[in-house]
């Protein structure tokens, strides 16, 4: 391993453990604020927007639906797992690089703006996770259907909102994954990589 290669690992582990530390925040403070709005009680069980008594059918199909989810969930992330995503992307040398970088290369990648000389070694490597970004879609199609579930089960006006935002965030960030991986496949083939 040359002294390059050391620095690009050290930098590389470095914007991993960033990416973690930000994720960490993310959810801590997410955490925090769901307490807070909790202790106030915006989600007090007798108030009609979050509580409501669903029908015998309606608990059923919601309890199917969570399950289902569950199943969903878990059987992505293994799958993620097992076909090495997790392995590569942890050698990826793009840790190394910044966000505003990591824009620069996807923008590249999707033929947004000409590719740079110096950046032609790295984009075969971005297409790459671009196409693998697909992947992602099982496990957090499982997670809507999970909310959706949870709608019926609640039989609550927040608990259908909150599944419509989510099933919306969801068909948005499936629609751009898409859409970057086929722009990165076309990439490729164009590369003849």
């Amino acid at each position: 391993m040359t002294q390059d290669d050391r620095i690009i690992e050290s930098q590389a582990r470095r914007g991993r453990r960033r990416f973690l530390l930000v994720m960490v925040a993310v959810i801590v403070l997410g955490a925090l604020v769901g307490g807070g709005i909790a202790a106030t009680g915006f989600f007090d069980g007798s108030a009609t927007f979050w509580g409501g008594e669903a029908p015998g059918w309606a608990t059923v199909v919601g309890a199917v639906l969570s399950l289902g989810g569950v199943a969903v969930a878990v059987a992505g992330f293994w799958w993620l797992t097992r076909n090495g995503y997790y392995r590569r992307n942890a050698g990826s040398r793009l840790w190394a690089e910044s966000w505003s970088r990591r824009r620069n290369l996807v923008r590249q990648v999707r033929g947004n703006t000409l590719p740079r000389d110096e950046d032609r070694p790295l984009l075969p490597q971005v297409a790459e996770q671009m196409i693998d970004g697909l992947g992602f879609l099982l496990p957090l199609s499982g997670l809507a259907l999970m909310q959706v579930g949870q709608a019926f089960f609640q039989w609550a006006p927040g608990f259908v909102l909150l599944a419509a935002i989510f099933v919306g965030t969801l068909t948005a960030a499936g629609v751009s994954a898409w859409r970057s991986a086929r722009d990165a496949k076309a990439f490729l083939a164009a590369a003849d990589v």
